[in-house]
C-alpha cells in the first residue's frame, strides 16, 4: 500500500513539474498569476519613486567636495547609510530612511517582552494588540528621527562639509534653519519612506521595510565593485602591477561569493527537533515525522544593528566634541575623545574586538527573547505534544534551553565574524572598510532575498491550490449535472 502511495505521489509531482514547464512555455504562467505580477510591478514602481527621492537634496543645503569622505569615515553615517538605504550619501530629503522606525521598533519589541505590562498585554492580544504596538512605534519614531536629524546636521556642520545654499543676508537665521527646518524635512522624508514601505507590505511583494533597505544596498553594489577594481588595478601602471592587481581582485571576488554562500547556509540552517502527539502512535518514516524547527541564527541581523548603534553613539558624540578626531591620527586632548579613538573605533583591533563581543552577547539576549522555552514547553503540555525521549515539563524546558544556547553560540560567532570581516580586511590590507567583503549590508541583503523568494513561492503555491480546487469543483458540478436524466 505504501509503495503504491509513493508511486502515485511521484507521478503526481512529475505531472505537476511538467505542467509548470508547459505553463512557462505557453505563457499561461503570466496569465494565471496576474495578481502576483501586479504586486511585483507595484513594488518596482514604488522603489523607483524612492530612488528618485534619493537625488533630491534637502532644500537650502549645499554639499562641499569633502562631504562624501566625511560620510565614509564615520561609523555612525555608515550605519545610517545601511539602514536608510544609502540615502545619506547625497543628503537627500530621505536621508534618515527608515532608520528611526527600526530603532523605535527594536525598543518597543524588547519592552513588550515582560518588561512593560501593558505592552506585554498588547503583544499577547493578537492582531489588535499588534496594531496598537505599531502605532506606538510610529509615534516613538518622532523623537528618534529628530535626534538623529539634529545629530547629523550638527556633526556635518562642525566638520564643515555642509553649508547654507543662500546668501548671508537672508532673513532666515542659519541656526533656525539647521536645527529646526532641516530636521523637520528629514522627519517628513522618513515618514514618507515608511508609508511607501507599508504600501509595499500591503499591496506589493515582501516586507516593505526590508525591501526598502535591500534596494538601497543593492544599488550601491556595482559602484563598490568598480571602486574595488580601480583600487586593486590602477590605471597607467606597469604590467607587473596590473597582473598583481588582477590576481588580488580575482581572490576578492572568489572570497565574496564564498561569504555569500556561507551566509545563505547560516540563514537556512536549522535544527529539527522531532515531536510526537500523544495517542498518534509511532511514526516509522522520517519523511513524515513532525518537528520543531530551531534556526541556527534566531536573532537575524538585529544584534549587528544593536551593536553598531551602541558603539557608534559615543563615537558620534566624540566627533561633535572634536570634529577632527575621526580623520586625525594624532591623539585628541579630550580624554573621552581619546578613549573612543583607541577602544571604540573600527580602525583599531580593540574596537573590532569589542564590536564582535557585543554582537555575540546581543545574539544570546535576542535569541532568548525570540524563543521562550518555558512557553513552548507549556504549550506542548496543553496540546499533548512531547519530544521523544524527553519528559514533559521541566526536562523539556531544559532541553530546549540547552539546544537554543548551543545553536546561538555557533550562530553568534559566525554572525560576529561576518559583521567584523570588512574591518579586519581593512586592517590587514589597505582596502577601505566600505569596499571590503561582508558586513551588515550583506547579511541584510541575503536575508531579505531569501524571505521574499519564499513569500513569492508561497503565493504561487496558494494560487495554484485555489485554481485546482475551482477546477475540481467545476468538473464535479458538470459530472453531476450530466448524470441526471431530465
Amino acid at each position: 500500500m505504501a509503495k503504491k502511495f509513493a508511486k502515485k505521489s511521484k507521478q503526481y509531482s512529475a505531472k505537476k513539474s511538467q505542467s509548470n514547464n508547459s505553463d512557462l512555455r505557453t505563457g499561461n504562467f503570466f496569465i494565471k498569476n496576474k495578481d502576483i505580477l501586479g504586486r511585483i510591478a507595484f513594488t518596482l514602481l514604488l522603489l523607483v519613486i524612492i530612488r528618485i527621492g534619493v537625488y533630491i537634496t534637502v532644500p537650502g543645503i549645499r554639499l562641499t567636495s569633502d562631504y562624501q569622505n566625511a560620510i565614509n569615515n564615520s561609523q555612525f553615517f555608515q550605519l545610517l547609510s545601511t539602514l536608510g538605504g544609502g540615502t545619506i550619501g547625497r543628503f537627500s530629503i530621505l536621508a534618515l530612511g527608515v532608520s528611526p522606525y527600526i530603532t523605535a521598533s527594536i525598543i518597543v519589541q524588547l519592552l513588550s517582552t515582560d518588561v512593560v505590562p501593558i505592552l506585554t498585554r498588547w503583544n499577547k492580544s493578537g492582531e489588535r494588540g499588534r496594531k496598537k504596538l505599531d502605532k506606538l512605534t510610529k509615534v516613538l519614531m518622532i523623537p528618534f528621527a529628530l535626534m538623529q536629524g539634529i545629530a547629523t546636521i550638527f556633526t556635518l556642520q562642525q566638520q564643515g562639509v555642509i553649508e547654507p545654499g543662500w546668501s548671508s543676508d537672508n532673513v532666515l537665521a542659519s541656526p533656525a534653519f539647521y536645527y529646526v527646518l532641516v530636521p523637520l524635512v528629514m522627519l517628513a522624508g522618513s515618514y514618507f519612506m515608511l508609508w511607501i514601505a507599508d504600501q509595499i507590505t500591503i499591496k506589493g511583494v515582501g516586507n516593505g521595510i526590508s525591501i526598502v533597505i535591500f534596494i538601497g544596498i543593492i544599488v550601491q553594489l556595482p559602484n563598490q565593485i568598480k571602486a574595488t577594481y580601480d583600487f586593486w588595478i590602477p590605471s597607467n601602471e606597469s604590467i607587473n602591477v596590473f597582473f598583481d592587481g588582477i590576481i588580488k581582485f580575482s581572490i576578492y571576488m572568489l572570497v565574496f561569493f564564498v561569504v555569500i554562500f556561507s551566509v545563505v547556509l547560516m540563514n537556512e540552517a536549522e535544527r529539527k527537533v522531532p515531536i510526537q502527539q500523544t495517542g498518534s502512535g509511532l511514526i516509522d518514516s522520517k519523511d513524515h515525522t513532525p518537528y520543531l524547527p530551531l534556526k541556527l541564527n534566531n536573532a537575524g541581523v538585529i544584534p549587528v544593528i544593536f551593536a553598531s548603534a551602541l558603539i557608534s553613539t559615543p563615537i558620534t558624540i566624540a566627533q561633535i566634541i572634536d570634529p577632527t578626531a575621526s580623520t586625525s591620527t594624532v591623539d585628541s586632548t579630550n580624554a573621552f575623545v581619546r578613549f573612543t579613538q583607541h577602544y571604540l573605533s573600527f580602525n583599531t583591533w580593540w574596537g573590532i574586538g569589542i564590536f564582535a563581543v557585543m554582537i555575540v552577547l546581543f545574539t544570546f539576549l535576542y535569541a532568548q527573547v525570540q524563543i521562550n522555552p518555558e512557553k513552548i514547553s507549556e504549550n506542548f503540555q496543553k496540546s499533548g505534544t512531547f519530544i521523544p525521549g524527553i519528559k514533559p515539563g521541566k526536562d523539556t524546558t531544559n532541553f530546549l534551553k540547552g539546544t537554543i544556547n548551543r545553536l546561538s553560540l555557533f550562530g553568534a560567532i559566525f554572525l560576529a565574524a561576518i559583521a567584523a570581516l570588512p574591518y579586519v580586511i581593512s586592517k590587514l590590507t589597505n582596502l577601505p572598510s566600505q569596499l571590503a567583503i561582508g558586513g551588515t549590508g550583506l547579511i541584510i541583503c541575503i536575508s531579505v532575498a531569501i524571505q521574499t523568494t519564499q513569500q513569492l513561492q508561497g503565493r504561487i503555491t496558494q494560487h495554484k491550490f485555489i485554481e485546482s480546487k475551482k477546477q475540481n469543483f467545476t468538473e464535479e458540478a458538470s459530472t453531476n449535472s450530466s448524470s441526471h436524466i431530465w
